[in-house]
């Protein structure tokens, strides 16, 4: 290859929005040893049902609808406690989806593991996610969480969406919470059109 086709070929490659992977794939392959079809290089570039992983996030009010402690020992309690909100993310797929926790939290003075599932529901399907964090109440009892969640299942079409990030809970009251989230998420594969 010369200088001139090197630089054609990466102007092809930017027009059609590969990945560096990709590229470097491609560069080795005998296919582009010869630059005689531009349409064949997108093709081979852009394959239909590509999906990346792209950052994502968002914030949440919640509610807690039912709490059921359970004294497991001096200064020590299980808490099982479902709620219900809202998740906010302008530009997501997840904007305006209804969120509904189910966790336990185990805390010793206040402090201590929770973990649960949580699932985000829109007319278009739902994604839920297990979750492990850390419960930290502060001298004036100032409830937070922080912790890692992992992409489980989904349904319609979030089906076969997969992420993992982080999260972060502040209670503003008993019962009344809010948050933010945000990590990386791989959308499912687009399918092609049979038109």
């Amino acid at each position: 290859m010369t200088d001139i086709d090197i630089v054609f070929l990466m102007f092809e490659v930017s027009r059609c929005a590969v990945s560096t992977q990709q590229y470097n794939q491609l560069e080795e392959s005998a296919m582009l040893k010869s630059l005689s079809a531009t349409a064949a290089l997108c093709a081979l570039i852009i394959p239909v049902g590509i999906a990346e992983a792209m950052p994502m996030g968002g914030s949440y009010t919640g509610r807690v609808e039912s709490q059921t402690p359970q004294p497991i020992g001096p200064d020590q309690i299980r808490i099982q406690q479902k709620a219900t909100g809202v998740n906010t993310g302008p530009g997501t797929p997840l904007d305006g989806a209804t969120v509904q926790w189910t966790e336990t939290a185990t805390l010793t003075n206040g402090q201590g593991p929770v973990e649960g599932l949580i699932t985000f529901t829109t007319p278009a399907g739902s994604t839920s996610s297990t979750y492990r964090g850390t419960v930290t109440t502060d001298a004036q009892g100032r409830v937070t969480a922080t912790g890692t969640y992992r992409d489980k299942s989904s349904t319609g079409e979030f089906k076969g969406v997969k992420g993992s990030g982080t999260f972060s809970l502040a209670y503003v009251s008993r019962t009344d919470f809010t948050g933010e989230w945000k990590g990386d998420v791989k959308l499912p594969a687009q399918k092609a059109s049979k038109r």
